[in-house]
């Protein structure tokens, strides 16, 4: 990598960007062995110890000094050990951000945070916060919290369901990762998403708490794009969009034992929105609990969408409470004109039990283009909360529907 320490020169000349630019250019000089001056020195550096606290390399944690720098200095340590190594952040407050911690390395790395790493309110020239990229065999464990200070840019924010805008930073973004797993850590009131998968392999999540208020926009807990292989588990997402949103690309995904509230549910889609999207298969939502969401088990596509399927999708032993909307597949949740021709077939929503606030506690409204097909609601009792003025039932457009077992309402007409 012969221009490594001019593109180095050129970052530190720059305000903005340069630390991320510096951890992209040593990353990969680190998997050519050309950081501080070959590999004989890569090695010393890294054989002195397995784990790396961030407090060594400059990162003070009071909250107030940026420790950007001494994050990535961190980072190229930990990338460049010939055996597996830490990430250490103790605890106390870090002020950090934007960080990329870039690959390949060199062996596997934990990133362990047991205090608190705070953002900064602006200045992300990209569109995430802290970035995993091109790395595999990754570990973040917690027990600490990602503070993402969304609260200073919600009101800003007007994304709504426009096809086309710019969201504030994600907290945690991984891509293109193979075998990552992630346990223990929170994350507070990202600016955005708080979590977002693409381009992932072999991912294990389990135990992590999300967080923001009902109110704040476009907080979905955990976005997935081209993951596959995604297992998430005994997890509390509480955030003001989805708490769970399966995307376009996704396959072999199974979420079991979160608890989802408030919120706007457990989703598959937005799916439809860019051109040409891959399918998507085999998601299986299972002993799930929602509260108080604005909607519950969800499947969502645009209009005007190029063709592409979502198959094999399964809700199944979900407890619910006081939740609006119980069971939708909405085919018209944003347009650009037309119909959405995303075609959604193999479908099962089995055992829901609890409370809605909605009178019609199944929607099913599917495109004219490409009907539903092999859609099945079967023992569905949720109880009515509230005087909502006569009987309640099943909607059911462009969908050959099939309930069976025990129902709280009546089934749609044939």
């Amino acid at each position: 990598m012969a221009s490594a320490r001019s593109l180095v020169a050129k970052a530190n000349n720059t305000n903005v960007g340069s630390l991320i630019l510096m951890a992209l250019v040593l990353g990969s000089c680190i998997a050519n062995g050309e950081y501080l001056g070959g590999r004989r020195n890569l090695a010393a550096v890294a054989g002195s110890a397995t784990v790396f606290d961030i407090t060594k390399n400059g990162a003070v944690g009071t909250g107030a000094t940026d420790s950007s720098k001494a994050f990535l200095n961190t980072w190229i340590q930990v990338c460049a050990s010939p055996t597996p190594a830490t990430l250490l952040v103790p605890k106390g407050e870090f002020l950090a951000g934007p960080v990329i911690f870039a690959g390949p390395c060199k062996s596997k790395v934990t990133v362990e945070v047991q205090g608190t790493i705070t953002a900064p309110p602006s200045g992300y020239p990209t569109p995430e916060w802290f970035l995993f990229e091109h790395v595999d065999n990754v570990v973040l464990t917690g027990p600490g919290t990602f503070h993402g200070k969304g609260e200073a840019v919600w009101k800003a924010d007007g994304c709504g369901q426009k096809a086309n805008c710019n969201l504030p930073p994600t907290s945690l973004k991984f891509r293109n990762i193979l075998n990552l797993d992630i346990s223990g850590i929170s994350s507070v009131n990202a600016k955005a998403f708080h979590m977002f998968l693409v381009k992932t392999k072999n991912v294990n999540v389990q135990n992590i708490k999300l967080t923001a208020p009902a109110e704040s926009p476009n907080t979905d807990g955990i976005h997935l794009s081209n993951a596959v292989n995604v297992h998430i588990a005994d997890s509390l997402i509480a955030t003001g969009d989805d708490c769970i949103s399966v995307g376009r690309g996704s396959t072999n995904v199974t979420v079991e034992r979160v608890t989802c509230g408030p919120g706007h549910g457990l989703s598959v889609g937005s799916l439809g929105k860019y051109p040409n999207e891959e399918n998507v298969a085999g998601i299986h939502f299972k002993n799930c609990t929602l509260k108080n969401t604005d909607n519950g088990l969800r499947i969502k596509s645009w209009g005007g969408s190029s063709p592409s399927t979502a198959v094999d999708i399964t809700y199944e032993d979900i407890m619910m409470t006081n939740v609006k909307n119980p069971i939708i597949i909405d085919q018209n949740y944003g347009t650009r004109g037309g119909d959405s021709k995303v075609a959604i077939s193999n479908v099962l929503f089995k055992n829901v039990r609890g409370t809605t606030i909605s009178k019609d506690e199944v929607q099913i409204m599917c495109s004219k283009s490409v009907p539903c097909k092999g859609v099945s609601v079967v023992d569905v009792e949720l109880n009515l909360v509230g005087d909502k003025g006569g009987l309640g039932g099943a909607l059911c457009t462009n969908a050959n529907v099939i309930f069976g077992g025990k129902l709280s309402f009546p089934m749609c007409p044939k």
